[in-house]
């Protein structure tokens, strides 16, 4: 997994990674092309002493082919929220306005996903990772349609109410869950729940859908997909129990792995990917979010050019 603002994915490294790679440079330069962005990796590549010439140029051009591929692919899948287009024999990258959210939203997921969000993720005073637990709020509502209803849990050190104060909120307004337990030796921020999505009646009674998602920025969350377990949340903090437990949901700015997306998905229940995102994202946003995509995306971009 190639990092910026020095990171060089290799010949090893997927047709996923590079094109994340791609985007990112036609985005600094307006557009790219494959062959002459590609050539590095021959560079570093530590196969090329072993391989012969020819067999490490048919592996070099057949590269090529798997990142135009997977572009191709992202095209048809962002459609209009996809700001890339290829020309040239599918090898030139350019970086186009097809929309006014599509350089919007795709560069800020594409930099949340390739910035050290550790390090780097507060930028002109806004948090990165609590500005995608936002959008992924306004996608998950979406999603869940007409009379949806969501809540973001996660807490920053900026937050004035605490895990218990703000978990103690939604459940009044979920009308399930019952109050809080206190648990005074146990210390979360968030618990792994990030978003709370319901949708209920107008008898406002129990018995309803409910979901509880997770929201990771960056790239290292394999690992962490079957953290969340809603079961062991609610019997943890509620006193009363909801009549139907609610299900999993798992944000990520990356794309989620293609070849492996089943065996991933029943770690992490209902997935929302990049490309997921772009699929529920609202047709209008608030101008606020906006803003904040823009000034964040830009202000990462100019701190890894200098």
């Amino acid at each position: 997994m190639f990092k910026l603002p020095n990171g060089i994915p290799t010949n090893r490294t997927s047709a996923q990674d590079w094109a994340d790679y791609a985007e990112y440079h036609a985005i600094l330069h307006g557009n790219v092309n494959l062959f002459t962005l590609t050539k590095p990796s021959r560079m570093i590549s530590d196969e090329d002493d072993i391989m012969g010439i020819d067999d490490d140029s048919d592996r070099y051009l057949q590269k090529i082919d798997e990142i135009s591929s997977e572009i191709l692919y992202r095209i048809r899948a962002g459609e209009n929220l996809y700001p890339f287009q290829l020309e040239d024999n599918d090898y030139n990258l350019h970086y186009i306005a097809k929309s006014e959210y599509s350089v919007v939203v795709y560069p800020y997921l594409l930099l949340a996903t390739r910035a050290n969000m550790s390090k780097d993720r507060i930028k002109e005073n806004i948090d990165g990772s609590l500005l995608f637990e936002h959008l992924c709020s306004l996608v998950v509502k979406n999603y869940f349609g007409f009379r949806a209803e969501v809540d973001i849990l996660g807490t920053s050190k900026e937050d004035s109410k605490s895990f218990r104060e703000k978990l103690r909120g939604i459940t009044k307004l979920l009308g399930e869950g019952g109050d809080i337990h206190e648990r005074p030796g146990h210390k979360p921020q968030d618990d792994n729940v990030d978003v709370i999505v319901w949708k209920g009646f107008k008898d406002k009674q129990p018995s309803k859908m409910i979901a509880f998602g997770q929201c990771k920025t960056g790239t290292s969350w394999s690992d962490r997909l079957s953290e969340l377990n809603t079961e062991a949340f609610c019997k943890t903090w509620f006193s009363s129990q909801p009549v139907l437990t609610p299900i999993r949901m798992f944000f990520t700015a990356q794309y989620f792995p293609k070849e492996i997306f089943h065996v991933r998905a029943y770690e992490a229940g209902l997935v929302f990917d990049r490309f997921r995102i772009l699929d529920y994202l609202p047709e209008e946003l608030d101008q606020d979010i906006i803003i904040k995509m823009v000034t964040w995306t830009d202000a990462i971009r100019v701190h890894y050019m200098n």
